[in-house]
């Protein structure tokens, strides 16, 4: 659509003015860019569709600068160059023909600008001319920047279907109240419902949250009304059969209409049971590294038992061995202790991921 607008518009100002040479220039980001191009070959206006920044090709610098700050339009040719832009060193070693740029206006905003050229003569672009263009291209502009803006909502919504389509993540539309309008085949089967189930208005957020969870619930929908979106956050839903699954949820409340928002949902019932399986695993060495530390501890204080029981029998006869045994006693009794210490550390619980809460 946007491309047959460039053309009408550029065929158009051609005809119009008699002009042998066109150029539309569109605002994109913080450039301004050449979009197409009309010549006359022959008797007929060609239009090609271009991508480039714009130059001083047909327009010097300085004058562009002047129509787009301004917003007025510039009939342009040597005498124009040797009084309103003396000053541009530029214009005053190059000549110029007949040339009329006009600014693109939509809603007050500059969003382009259109240029022209007639090489065959000076001064052919007349004030009625002028008039019409401006009344041309300000309809122009604004239907182009529609055009731009509707092309663009497009795109991100075609974007956002992939993803919805993609089924990699559970998404739904959902009104703040409770009913369910919308969902992709991931959130379905997350709760184990069927399409027919959501057309037949059979889901509702509120009704699938367990009765715990509901108190926070209302809290983050006074917050969501309020900001706009949430923070994501865990809770529970219920299944068609009864069981519960737990979900990690996103939330943003759309402009218009207000009382609806979209939500992202990822099913975390797998990463819980790869936790709670690391936790078992865990579980399961520190009980196997607690019977050997308590059966070495055991060995190690009976030897030393031993060894003080060998030291008082030895102490009235041999003095010097009895302290001996004493001495290698406290030795074997300090590296049981550096060995229960090193156990003990093994046995401290490390860090899993973060346990639901109800209160967030």
């Amino acid at each position: 659509m946007q491309d047959t607008l460039i053309r009408t518009l550029l065929r158009a100002a051609l005809e119009e003015t008699g002009a042998q040479r066109a150029l539309l220039m569109l605002s994109r980001g913080d450039e301004l860019r050449i979009v197409a191009e009309a010549t006359r070959h022959h008797g007929m206006i060609v239009v090609r569709l271009r991508s480039e920044a714009a130059t001083e090709s047909i327009l010097p610098k300085s004058v562009l600068a002047y129509v787009l700050q301004t917003r007025e339009s510039v009939v342009f040719d040597n005498s124009a160059a040797q009084t309103t832009f003396a000053e541009d060193t530029d214009i005053s070693r190059r000549k110029w023909s007949s040339i009329l740029c006009l600014p693109l206006l939509s809603h007050a905003k500059v969003v382009g600008a259109l240029c022209l050229e007639n090489h065959l003569a000076s001064r052919v672009f007349t004030p009625a001319q002028v008039r019409v263009l401006k009344l041309v291209a300000s309809l122009a502009a604004s239907a182009l920047e529609d055009s731009r803006l509707y092309s663009e909502l497009r795109e991100r919504e075609a974007k956002i279907r992939c993803l919805v389509d993609a089924n990699i993540i559970g998404i739904s539309t959902v009104d703040i109240g409770g009913p369910i309008l919308e969902a992709n085949g991931a959130y379905l089967r997350m709760l184990g419902y069927e399409r027919n189930d959501l057309v037949l208005g059979r889901l509702n957020w509120t009704e699938l949250t367990p009765p715990e969870w509901r108190s926070a619930d209302a809290q983050r929908v006074k917050r969501v009304k309020r900001v706009g979106h949430l923070q994501p956050f865990e809770k529970e839903f219920f299944r068609k059969d009864g069981t519960r699954v737990p979900v990690l949820l996103g939330v943003a409340r759309f402009k218009e209409p207000r009382n609806q928002a979209i939500v992202f949902a990822l099913d975390t019932s797998k990463r819980k049971r790869t936790d709670a399986t690391a936790l078992q695993s865990r579980t399961i060495e520190q009980t196997r590294t607690a019977q050997k530390l308590h059966d070495a501890l055991l060995q190690n204080f009976q030897g030393m038992i031993f060894q003080f029981q060998a030291a008082r029998n030895l102490m009235p006869r041999h003095p010097d061995d009895a302290l001996r045994s004493l001495n290698e006693a406290i030795d074997e009794g300090e590296q049981a202790l550096d060995q229960s210490r090193n156990a003990m550390r093994d046995l401290r619980p490390k860090p899993f991921a973060k346990r639901i809460s109800r209160n967030d």
